[in-house]
């Protein structure tokens, strides 16, 4: 079992999202126009412990919690040196936006950077200041304080954005606005505060300066001047997207194709996503959803994809033991060198009755952690999710939130005696802006406040 330096060294948003106790919580993107004043206003916050760590667990009486991340713009415009920025790994160097990552993340058509909101020309994003709050009261005095902060601070807000209310259902899961349960199956990480025993997923995979589930290693570690790799040890890499997710597209989608097909709207959304509403994984032979979720499968009763169909979203988002080896222990090594720790929200009112599309904008504010972008997020995103020969399938990406190039899409249906094509359907999710993010420890950032 891995034993972590420093909790209070490492931010808090790397152990938790929140969700339990923050109600409420704001995104604010912003800009670096002084960074003579932006530095002291990161020392200041270091210094009288505004930023959450992982040594302080959030009760029923905390108020707040913050985190901040730092693009690769923002470090240019901290002033640091050529060494050290070039310490920090490709990917982000070269960001979201730019040709080749965007391609491969098939942002492309009305993904493409040029129609993002954010994140892209002249909307590009230094720094993401993350507000939690335990209640909306709160919340508003918290915003108030700290954005006129930003402006003391030689920081102007590129973009705001709020995190919707929270939705939960009977089993006490939090619901995405296509209606299912969300995050369940986050990897047990070795040597968190949070798990027990000795985790299933390497500390390094999330946390850098440890060793990783690739090679055993350590994964590349940012330097910074006399510090060295002490810099970016206990920091890790955080990837931001705003995902528009069309509800009611999706959901008229369902109706239609699943008369025409002669079943039921719920039983092909659960096909598309792999999970019933509740959560529970389609298993064979089931009609309908049997509201027990068990998250400790690995596809192994169900290799040929009758219950989760092959191409289905959390088969593509993880799929764990089964068509990425030979045999289930040689899938599950190949699997895990590529896992991510989500830690996003919704956005947006839900909508009561998809039936009636009431034309506002809701969807997903994705944020994910990863120690190594291009080997964790980007494999994710280009090889299992946009993947078309995916686990042997040949014209089909993530049938959820594929990228919508080519515009008509199909998806495969394994069954008995004859499998079912659904064609000719369309993207229900939008990118609408994204980056990505060094999520420094808290030493980290005093240094970079001092130098």
């Amino acid at each position: 079992m891995t034993t972590i330096d420093k909790l209070d060294d490492v931010q808090g948003i790397v152990f938790s999202g929140y969700n339990k106790y923050m109600a409420c919580c704001s995104y604010y993107l912003l800009k670096i126009d002084d960074a003579a004043k932006t530095k002291p206003w990161l020392k200041n916050l270091v210094e009288q412990n505004q930023i959450s760590h992982g040594a302080d667990k959030p009760t029923d009486e905390t108020e707040n919690r913050i985190n901040l991340a730092i693009s690769y713009s923002g470090l240019e415009n901290l002033n640091l040196d050529k060494d050290s920025l070039y310490s920090f790994e490709l990917s982000f160097r070269e960001g979201m936006h730019s040709e080749h990552r965007s391609a491969l993340l098939g942002d492309r058509g009305s993904n493409d950077p040029s129609t993002w909101d954010w994140g892209s020309g002249a909307n590009c994003i230094d720094m993401l200041f993350i507000l939690f709050s335990k209640n909306e009261t709160i919340h508003k005095a918290s915003q108030k304080y700290h954005e006129k902060a930003f402006k003391g601070a030689g920081l102007s807000i590129v973009q705001h954005l709020d995190a919707g209310e929270k939705k939960q259902d009977a089993n006490g899961f939090t619901l995405e606005h296509f209606g299912f349960a969300d995050g369940i199956s986050d990897p047990i990480v070795d040597g968190f505060p949070t798990t027990s025993g000795t985790g299933e997923i390497a500390t390094g995979e999330f946390l850098l300066g440890y060793p990783n589930q690739y090679d055993g290693k350590l994964t590349k570690i940012p330097q910074l001047g006399s510090a060295g790799t002490a810099f970016g040890k206990n920091g890790t890499y955080l990837v931001l997207r705003q995902l528009k997710q069309d509800v009611g597209k999706f959901w008229a989608f369902m109706e239609e194709e699943a008369a025409r097909q002669g079943i039921t709207a719920d039983y092909l959304a659960a096909k598309f996503v792999g999970r019933w509403k509740s959560g529970a994984v389609v298993e064979p032979n089931q009609d309908s959803d049997p509201n027990k979720v068990d998250n400790s499968f690995n596809f192994s009763k169900d290799p040929h994809g009758q219950g989760c169909p092959m191409g289905s979203h959390i088969r593509r988002a993880n799929p764990r033991a089964v068509g990425l080896g030979a045999t289930e222990e040689e899938a599950l090594k190949v699997a895990n060198r590529h896992r991510i720790l989500r830690r996003g929200r919704s956005y947006g009112n839900f909508l009561e009755n998809p039936a009636k599309d009431d034309g506002q904008e809701r969807g997903l504010l994705f944020i994910c952690l990863n120690a190594n972008i291009e080997r964790q997020f980007e494999f994710v995103q280009h090889t299992w999710i946009n993947g078309v020969k995916f686990a042997g399938l040949y014209d089909e990406n993530d049938p959820l939130i594929g990228s919508g190039v080519p515009e008509n899409r199909n998806f495969t249906i394994q069954d008995e005696p004859l499998r079912r094509r659904v064609c000719g359907f369309q993207q229900f999710v939008t990118t609408k802006g994204g980056s990505y993010f060094f999520l420094p420890s808290l030493s980290a950032l005093g240094l970079l406040g001092s130098t």
